[in-house]
């Protein structure tokens, strides 16, 4: 289909008059004006884009299936402009092909690749401004990380897109695989503003008109991907519709409705078959103490090979390393093999008050797709006083096994895509869990630390920014307490919270857990520099302990103290990271829905790398 006859289509069968065409034709000019208008304002950053989201010309009537598509979107306006100014995508060769709704989304989410490579190229000329601090700059190079990682994130999603005719058989899986992808891209918009909202709120002597600019530039692709989003969403309803009407077993699951146990367990042979095989053949070895090939985690990472389909096994034996290790996007399948908790130590102290941004501040940075890591300890020592430092941050598809996590605020940046957290330990005060990823912690051990004078802990901050984001933290099965160091004496200064809201449609689930004395009777903290309370998403289900009493929990629309077992379900490993299945099967991690321990143990690690797993 070439670019006119796609236009034809935008139009209903009416007999088109000579009025009408010029119409288009006019409309075709000012948008490509506009966009001339918008690239231009590279030079002037002190020029604001105007959002693709207002645009408010009005169009000719389109097509039906058009219309539809984008009625069913949060910003319709940008919808109907943005497939009339488009071309076909490039992959349509049939001038003849009918107009479909998964034929629109391929032509939107080019667009939107298009525009944000446009914004990175913009951005990337920021640089050339001599007045920019260093600490600016390290935003900006966070923007351009961002928007790197947008690109490519898209370009997955349309290469999933594009397998959708021809797998019908697993059809829920590649919905599901796109709107993670496309939830992912959306994350990375508001992480570039994050960055000078911090730069902010300490007070900073830099450009005021930079984050202003920056939003001008990044909020018309957050809105075309909240578009895309939208539309798999109506496709995805539409053939379920049609499954249910054939009367066929759904597409979206396969887990038989009444079936609470979860469909991933392995058999515990194969488990401890895959376990050994982890640990007995590694690819490489690390040790501090030389009997290894590498010396340093992170010359065992650059030996990986690129974009391996096979599991690369790095074995790091007992030491600590002070290294900061970044997992780069084309190292995929990346294994960690530690020698327990206390015995294999990563350790960093990265922070924003020494110049690091929050995203940059990690000791252990995950990029590459499909890593997992076991049996060690990931730890940023830079202390309260720093504010934010964190010790692992991970934008990929990702897995931890019995691992302890540890910091004060900002302790696990849980960024985007879907992660796994099995029998591990997270340590922190403010904010400590935080992130847009879809996250199940299950059978975790949450403890809260002493934070700064006239602090409040904050065990969560979840960030889902639009209905249509699959994203959101899950803790199953876990037990939240105060650290051994944190005295009942000293939480009497300190209130400490489940969490608190960092987005409008931000969406946690505690569900069968243990929730010590420390917790707030109201449970959660109201955040409204980022969020409105009636759209966020918080429940709290058959959890357990003198925490979690809800009688005096928050009143919020968006709260609930109770929800059926089929919700809960939804926000379990099989439903909640859908389309990981074989992945996370092949790690050899235990994926269990069952209760929890029946004897009531709540027993405090003691992160000996020799002691069994604590009781929970």
């Amino acid at each position: 289909m070439d670019r006119q006859s796609f236009k034809n289509l935008l139009h209903t069968t009416q007999p088109k008059s000579i009025v009408l065409v010029v119409l288009v034709t006019l409309i075709t000019t000012l948008l490509v004006a506009s966009l001339l208008l918008r690239s231009s304002s590279t030079l002037h950053p002190h020029s604001r884009i105007p959002s693709a989201s207002v645009v408010s010309t009005p169009l000719p009537p389109p097509h039906p299936i058009i219309k539809n598509a984008c009625t069913n979107t949060l910003y319709p306006s940008l919808c109907f402009s943005t497939l009339l100014s488009s071309t076909p995508p490039p992959h349509s060769k049939n001038h003849n092909a009918t107009i479909t709704l998964l034929y629109i989304l391929d032509i939107t989410i080019n667009q939107t690749i298009r525009r944000v490579a446009t914004t990175r190229f913009i951005v990337a000329g920021l640089f050339a401004h001599q007045d920019l601090n260093s600490q600016e700059k390290n935003a900006l190079n966070d923007c351009t990380d961002m928007l790197e990682q947008t690109l490519y994130e898209l370009r997955r999603a349309i290469s999933d897109l594009r397998r959708i005719p021809a797998s019908t058989g697993s059809l829920h899986r590649l919905y599901g695989n796109i709107k993670t992808l496309l939830s992912a891209a959306m994350t990375n918009e508001n992480t570039c503003i994050d960055g000078f909202s911090d730069l902010e709120e300490s007070n900073f002597t830099g450009r005021k008109d930079l984050k202003e600019y920056l939003q001008g530039l990044l909020t018309p692709i957050s809105h075309m991907i909240s578009n895309c989003l939208a539309m798999i969403k109506y496709v995805e309803n539409i053939n379920r519709k049609v499954t249910i009407i054939k009367n066929r077993p759904r597409l979206h699951n396969n887990m038989p409705q009444d079936d609470y146990q979860d469909a991933w367990i392995m058999k515990s042979s194969d488990r401890k078959m895959r376990e050994t095989a982890h640990e007995a053949r590694p690819n490489v070895i690390v040790a501090k103490d030389g009997s290894g090939k590498h010396h340093t985690i992170q010359e065992a990472v650059r030996m990986a090979p690129n974009r391996s389909s096979h599991r690369f096994v790095i074995r790091i034996k007992a030491g600590k390393y002070r290294e900061n290790v970044v997992i780069p996007r084309e190292k995929v399948n990346i294994v960690f093999v530690g020698d327990g908790m206390n015995s294999t130590v990563i350790t960093g102290s990265r922070n924003f008050v020494d110049g690091f941004s929050t995203f940059t501040s990690a000791t252990l940075t995950v990029v590459g797709d499909k890593f997992i890591a076991r049996d060690l300890t990931i730890k940023n020592t830079a202390g309260p006083q720093k504010h934010q430092a964190v010790a692992l941050r991970v934008n990929s598809n990702a897995a931890f096994y019995r691992c302890n996590i540890t910091s004060y605020q900002d302790t696990l940046y849980a960024h985007s895509l879907r992660q796994f957290y099995r029998e591990c330990t997270i340590q922190g005060t403010v904010d400590f869990i935080f992130g847009n990823a879809a996250a199940v912690f299950q059978n975790c051990i949450i403890l809260v630390r002493k934070p700064n004078p006239g602090q409040n802990n904050m065990i969560t901050a979840q960030g889902r920014q639009d209905p249509n984001q699959d994203t959101g933290i899950s803790l199953h099965n876990c037990t939240i307490v105060a650290a051994p160091d944190f005295t009942k004496a000293e939480r009497a200064n300190f209130s400490t919270f489940l969490g608190r809201p960092w987005r409008n449609y931000s969406r946690t689930i505690v569900m069968k857990s243990y929730l010590g004395d420390l917790i707030h009777p109201q449970g959660w903290h109201r955040w409204d520099k980022y969020s409105t309370l009636d759209t966020v998403e918080y429940i709290e289900y058959m959890n357990s302990g003198p925490g979690s009493n809800t009688s005096g929990r928050v009143t919020w629309a968006g709260y609930k103290r109770n929800c059926s077992e089929h919700v809960a379900r939804q926000f379990m490993v099989a439903s909640f990271l859908h389309g990981a299945d074989g992945w996370l099967e092949s790690t050899g991690f235990p994926l269990s829905d069952a209760p929890r321990n029946k004897t009531g143990s709540h027993e405090l690690p003691s992160l000996s790398p020799d002691s069994p797993p604590a009781k929970i």
